[in-house]
């Protein structure tokens, strides 16, 4: 079976990651250096996660109202509230996955925090987002998780809004086990103050957990061969009746992926990607335009947009499958192909229908950087061959 994730490191950098120490500096200052570089600025700290990076933010940050997408990961609602803010949700734009501007109108204000998130991968549309935010004299956080890499207008994501945060979960264009990221802050005394905010706050990750991340590692590493991985989808997915490890409800929780500091051995996972990422990026977008003129000829399938200036590094395939999701993901399942399911459970109000029908239709196809042509391949004749078959059963 085909998975549903890749990561983008090996067992032997794993395996070289247990003499790594704690007691040195040394990567992650490397880390900071060329994170730094990147974005021209010097304001960069490392976090635990994409949502500490978020959490230690708001945590700064006065205002009590944070404006977010009604169809996001339910990580940042968590955040929201961990750090006493009240999320107000915005619907998605009509034919995409990102916060429409129409729905802005009077909702903005000195008070608020707006998170205008790049989802998947795909740029939202920051200009227009940013404009009305500035005239509301509202304070502008990207959600740029998603979206290292992705440029609008030539400029890197997370360099358009007051800061930005950024993750190197294992579905992401850099990866480590499990999780880690990074905040970009546009403003010295906010980037002096999350600075203190997290050197109080976050401690050095437990030996322990280190240990349960590296195996956790190695087990993803193995799950890149297709037998085993049939196994494993069984075991962890079939015979328990579920699909996804995301829950309707999830109380929030100041774990881990809050106070630990991204760990010197992680650094030196993410340093060697981050120097290759300029290859990997051109691979996703060769994976990505090739999947959009292979599936060209779907008929019941909803493809994603077009990367039309070559300008994005996405980090999922997203296709919208209109009648009966599970049915499509199960008959895939069968054929040898697993999805990523994004936000099959969202917080928003059920008011908000083209967001709540984003989660009922959205199933990610295999989509990452160790990809082979082969694999693609498969997918996409699984995709037609459904796809034909839901067009049969509509005439």
């Amino acid at each position: 079976m085909i998975p549903r994730i890749k990561v983008n490191y090996n067992l032997r950098e794993l395996l070289n990651s247990l003499i790594v120490f704690e007691s040195s500096n040394f990567k992650r200052q490397a880390l900071i250096k060329s994170l730094s570089q990147l974005f021209e600025t010097d304001h960069v700290l490392l976090t635990a996660s994409g949502r500490g990076g978020l959490y230690a933010l708001l945590s700064c940050l006065p205002q009590k109202f944070i404006v977010v997408p009604a169809y996001t990961c339910k990580a940042v609602i968590e955040a929201a509230i961990l750090a006493g803010k009240t999320p107000i949700f915005v619907e998605t734009e009509d034919d995409g996955f990102n916060m429409s501007p129409h729905f802005l109108e009077n909702i903005l204000n000195s008070d608020t925090i707006l998170l205008v998130t790049h989802q998947f991968g795909i740029p939202c549309n920051i200009n227009t987002l940013l404009s009305i935010a500035r005239k509301a004299g509202t304070f502008v956080i990207e959600d740029a998780a998603a979206s290292l890499g992705s440029k609008v207008d030539g400029q890197l994501t997370g360099n358009f809004g007051d800061a930005a945060f950024f993750s190197f979960d294992t579905t992401k264009l850099l990866n480590v086990p499990l999780k880690a990221g990074f905040v970009v802050i546009h403003n010295s005394a906010l980037y002096k103050h999350c600075a203190a905010f997290l050197d109080e706050h976050s401690r050095s990750m437990p030996i322990s957990r280190k240990l349960k991340y590296l195996v956790l590692g190695c087990l993803l590493v193995l799950l890149e061969s297709h037998l085993l991985y049939r196994a494993f989808h069984s075991f962890k997915f079939k015979w328990r009746g579920n699909f996804t490890d995301d829950s309707i409800s999830r109380p929030p929780i100041l774990g881990p992926f809050y106070i630990d500091r991204l760990a010197e051995w992680q650094a030196g996972i993410i340093l060697p990607q981050l120097e290759s990422m300029d290859k990997i990026i051109d691979t996703r977008r060769r994976l990505y335009s090739e999947y959009i003129d292979k599936l060209a000829t779907v008929k019941t399938i909803f493809l994603p947009p077009l990367d039309l200036n070559n300008d994005w590094a996405p980090i999922r395939f997203p296709i919208r499958v209109p009648k009966d999701k599970m049915q499509f993901y199960h008959e895939s399942v069968s054929r040898g192909v697993d999805y990523s399911f994004s936000f099959t459970f969202i917080d928003s109000p059920k008011d908000f229908s083209i967001s709540h029908r984003l989660a009922e239709t959205v199933l990610g196809l295999p989509f990452y950087y160790r990809l082979s042509s082969s694999e693609l391949e498969h997918v996409v004749e699984v995709v037609k061959e459904l796809d034909l078959i839901m067009q049969m059963e509509q005439k």
